[in-house]
């Protein structure tokens, strides 16, 4: 009885070593962390409604835009691919008491990373608020 009890214990795991040795070797869950669809939001604020993302937002002397996700609605005053631009676009705001949190996302949409890869190449200092106007505009990136 005790021999049947420990044989049955030892096939059971060898199997579940075997399955789920199976199952990890072909999960690519975490490919999108060495691909470059990375993209980071410079976030404002988040509210539960739209009036409030508006009201809270008309303060500040930037462009922004609203998104809607899972009935909330996020404030970003830009969007970029590059996580050093990012961090530097945060310090700038930050200089000026505006507190931001910087946001990531994946997005698997090549044409929508490429566009923001571009929009990236023509930022400058002097340039950042006209560009992020035209990310905001451009209906085509789905952000």
């Amino acid at each position: 009885m005790k021999k049947n009890i420990i044989i049955v214990i030892l096939l059971g795991s060898l199997f579940g070593f075997i399955v789920g040795g199976l199952i990890f070797k072909n999960y690519s869950g975490t490919d999108y962390l060495e691909s470059d669809g990375n993209i980071y939001y410079l976030q404002y604020g988040v509210y539960t409604t739209r009036d409030a993302a508006v009201n809270n937002s008309q303060n500040i002397n930037h462009e922004y835009f609203i998104r809607e996700m899972d009935d909330k609605y996020y404030v970003y005053l830009g969007v970029t691919t590059d996580l050093s631009k990012a961090n530097e676009l945060k310090q700038k705001y930050e200089n000026e008491n505006i507190h931001i949190y910087i946001r990531d996302d994946y997005v698997e949409n090549s044409e929508t990373l490429e566009k923001l890869k571009q929009y990236d190449l023509e930022m400058n200092e002097d340039n950042i608020e006209t560009v992020m106007k035209e990310i905001f505009e451009n209906t085509e990136l789905n952000l």
